[in-house]
């Protein structure tokens, strides 16, 4: 049983308007492949005829804080992800975060986190958009080897995500795997995956880096750009049967972003939004 006690219950119940037999916007078949997907676990096969808050109150009472932790955590970026944090929610939000990350070992402030969520108008970082787009001009005429290549776009992503004030990292090994780099969007850690080839990104390229992003943690996601984009198989296939941890981008779209002076966070984050509300992990910035 997760330690929480009945205030703190109190807390999730309102934030999630769970009073009334529900959980947020979930209807009975979402909320069952969300917490499948999050903790393995089949609430209707577990919890037969019972409602969504009922379920969730359930797992509460039985489950151990990691698993607990994790589940509400995630319903609470579910809530920012879909802009569903009102002003007068704010400190309530506040508490539950500060709730969750203990359940699974974390003392974190998250007054950055709440003041991102609701703020209106973000500040547009300033950014020589006439020097990104003609260093990403120059890296197509790039004549050295293609690997060579390929750190020079790594090292020119870091630069605009530096700049961008996504707190960008560069490539790092883990045990068997190389992650091209990664970077925090409103306090969320994506990793990167950086190809410029000639040839299309294919499913299996795909399918690697959404396995490689989603063995990490639930928190985690991930964004794939290519210079050659991907094949129609790829996006026609990728998502069957999986559930997708990563947004896609092209350096065509990076290219149209900094020709048209877009906020480049705002491009990720529609991205991710459209991931989050519709399942598209392909939004074109041509959509936006």
């Amino acid at each position: 049983m997760a330690k929480i006690d009945f205030v703190e219950k109190e807390y999730f119940e309102q934030l999630f308007g769970m009073r009334s037999g529900y959980v947020l916007d979930f209807s009975n078949r979402s909320f069952q492949e969300f917490v499948y997907s999050l903790i393995k676990i089949d609430i209707y096969k577990k919890y037969h005829g019972l409602s969504k808050a009922k379920i969730l109150r359930n797992i509460i009472a039985e489950y151990d804080n990691v698993t607990v932790g994790k589940l509400l955590l995630e319903l609470m970026r579910y809530m920012q992800a879909k802009n569903m944090i009102e002003d007068k929610d704010t400190e309530l939000f506040k508490k539950c975060a500060e709730i969750g990350n203990q359940l699974i070992g974390k003392t974190v402030s998250v007054k950055n986190t709440v003041q991102n969520t609701t703020q209106k108008t973000p500040t547009k970082p300033v950014i020589d958009y006439s020097k990104y787009l003609n260093e990403l001009t120059s890296l197509t005429d790039f004549i050295d080897s293609p690997q060579k290549r390929g750190f020079a776009f790594e090292k020119y992503l870091h630069s605009l995500f530096e700049n961008n004030g996504l707190e960008p990292r560069r490539s790092f090994k883990v045990v068997g795997e190389q992650i091209d780099g990664s970077f925090l969007l409103f306090n969320e850690v994506y990793l990167l995956e950086a190809k410029w080839t000639n040839k299309k990104i294919d499913k299996g390229d795909l399918v690697t880096f959404n396995e490689k992003v989603s063995s990490k943690s639930g928190f985690t996601r991930g964004l794939f750009i290519s210079f050659s984009g991907y094949t129609d198989e790829a996006l026609a296939t990728f998502s069957n049967g999986r559930t997708v941890n990563i947004v896609l981008m092209t350096v065509q779209e990076l290219a149209i972003a900094l020709t048209r002076q877009l906020n480049f966070t705002d491009v990720l984050k529609r991205k991710v939004r459209a991931l989050a509300e519709e399942g598209n992990y392909n939004k074109s910035i041509l959509e936006m």
